[in-house]
């Protein structure tokens, strides 16, 4: 073998070594920015992560809140209902009294015999303000015989 041959030889073991070591260090290069970039994003998803569990805290807290908004509405919507159902209660109270007082002034139903007498105390009742139902049940007559006595009342008076 020559000397020049050993030194070619040399030379082109040297130069392969060399692209391999260039090819390992841009290979070793790639493999750490890749794991660069993972732990880039692992810490970016944690933040996004951090940031949604923030979130969520708030609209807890914010539903929390509302519920509690809403809770207390209801119990003065309660209250209301309650204030206004005793009111209610007290007119209605009131109204039996009414009826009762004006139950005492209707005079007491006529006997069946029928007639023009027994025409007075539909008319008398009719006056003092009761309905063609109530007169119909107070004088045991039919509703359309009620209405017909005072239609015939209103045809005479005329």
């Amino acid at each position: 073998m020559n000397f020049n041959d050993a030194w070619g030889l040399l030379l082109v073991e040297a130069s392969i070594l060399a692209s391999l070591l260039v090819i390992l260090f841009f290979v070793g290069r790639t493999l750490r920015m890749a794991t660069a970039k993972k732990a880039r994003g692992l810490t970016q998803s944690r933040k996004s992560l951090e940031t949604n569990l923030e979130r969520i805290n708030q609209l807890l807290k914010e539903s929390e809140t509302l519920t509690q908004d809403l809770t207390n509405n209801l119990a003065e919507k309660r209250e209301i209902i309650k204030k206004l159902m005793e009111s209610l209660d007290e007119k209605i109270r009131g109204l039996n009294l009414l009826l009762e007082k004006l139950e005492g002034r209707i005079p007491p139903p006529a006997p069946a015999g029928g007639g023009r007498e027994g025409n007075g105390p539909v008319v008398e009742m009719a006056l003092a303000g009761c309905g063609v139902s109530d007169i119909a049940k107070r004088l045991g007559l039919s509703q359309e015989e009620v209405r017909l006595i005072l239609d015939l009342r209103k045809i005479t008076t005329s």
